[in-house]
């Protein structure tokens, strides 16, 4: 008899466990007085905590409510006849909802986790993923990573990265950025989130762009090299209407700007990645870009001082970090002059 009263128990903690769950945290006064009624109470109420410790902040979602819910009915009561049968019975239940729980909440886990990978100021990092792709961070870059069975799952949440992508036709490998998804199956390519501007680079394989919320699954392998004929931009501006799908070739850059159609060029590709190798490459960019790249690496921010002098134009290639080598540059060649801000900060002002 002992037994069976301490596998009821254990069920009614479970069902008290559950409907707390449900109410949000809410106080429920029925269940302090059920623990204040005998201290084995309160021992069964803590042996019903591992599972919602496994879920963690899961606990309340729909699907593990779902889950419990299902659990606890399929767990059988007993009558006081048969009490050893009874208890076993009510045992096997409450392992069952102890399974459930767990398995779903390992389930879930590894469903909806999200691997951070990211950079300091001045801090290159390449990370090697499960299938072998590989992730190369800029300085200052945040990437989240999520693989499951039938995905490959990617986030730039800011800064630049490579993308070095090992073959999978089953699992499209997808980036999304600034409200778009760049989708390969086995390329290189390069992301980069500067402000409010967003450029994506092709090294070789091949790549297309999407609004975020479009299906993946129609533009795999052989549809994105059926769509690779059709033309993406040539090198000239990209009109509104191929937004809704834009294919990029080796060596091709599609930049979208705010205000602005979005547009691909063909670039030179080593300057594009020159930043892998330390080194920033420039050609006719504005100066508030080329700052922006800069203070990825350098521990005192510079600053542009009026819309002139950020509307500048520049060309060159600049060591990452060297911000006083870049200031001597620039104050020599562009009418700009330059003056110490807050915090170490060097303000660059138009020179009228």
């Amino acid at each position: 008899m002992s037994a069976n009263r301490e596998a009821g128990r254990l069920e009614r903690a479970a069902a008290w466990r559950v409907r707390l769950t449900e109410s949000g945290g809410a106080r429920v006064p029925e269940l302090a007085d059920w623990l204040a009624e005998d201290p084995a109470n309160l021992r069964a109420w803590k042996a019903v905590q591992t599972p919602w410790q496994l879920l963690g902040d899961h606990a309340a979602c729909p699907d593990m409510i779902t889950r419990r819910r299902a659990a606890l009915a399929a767990a059988p009561r007993s009558s006081h006849a048969g009490a050893g049968r009874g208890w076993r019975r009510r045992s096997q239940g409450l392992a069952a909802l102890i399974l459930v729980s767990a398995g779903a909440a390992i389930l879930f886990w590894q469903t909806h986790r999200f691997d951070i990978y990211r950079t300091g100021s001045g801090e290159r990092r390449v990370v090697t993923l499960a299938d072998g792709s590989q992730i190369t961070l800029d300085a200052r870059s945040e990437v989240a990573v999520r693989y499951t069975v039938h995905s490959r799952q990617l986030e730039l949440e800011r800064g630049q990265a490579r993308f070095d992508v090992a073959h999978d036709v089953e699992r499209p490998f997808t980036v999304a950025v600034d409200g778009h998804k760049v989708v390969a199956t086995g390329t290189a390519f390069d992301v980069d989130l500067l402000g409010a501007d967003l450029r994506v680079t092709l090294i070789k394989g091949h790549v297309v762009v999407l609004p975020q919320d479009a299906p993946t699954r129609p533009y795999q392998a052989a549809s994105m090299r059926a769509a690779s004929a059709a033309p993406a931009g040539g090198g000239g501006a990209a009109t509104p209407a191929d937004w809704s799908r834009i294919v990029l070739d080796p060596g091709e850059q599609l930049l979208m700007a705010a205000g602005r159609a979005p547009r691909v060029d063909h670039v030179n590709l080593q300057r594009v990645t020159a930043w892998e190798h330390g080194q920033l490459a420039f050609k006719n960019d504005p100066l508030s870009a080329v700052v922006a790249r800069m203070n990825r690496y350098g521990s005192n921010p510079i600053v542009i001082g009026d819309a002139q002098a950020a509307h500048l134009r520049i060309s060159g290639v600049f060591h990452e970090g060297d911000s006083a080598g870049f200031v001597s540059t620039v104050t020599t060649y562009l009418p700009v002059r330059a003056r110490s801000g807050r915090g170490g900060s060097i303000i660059l002002d138009y020179d009228r």
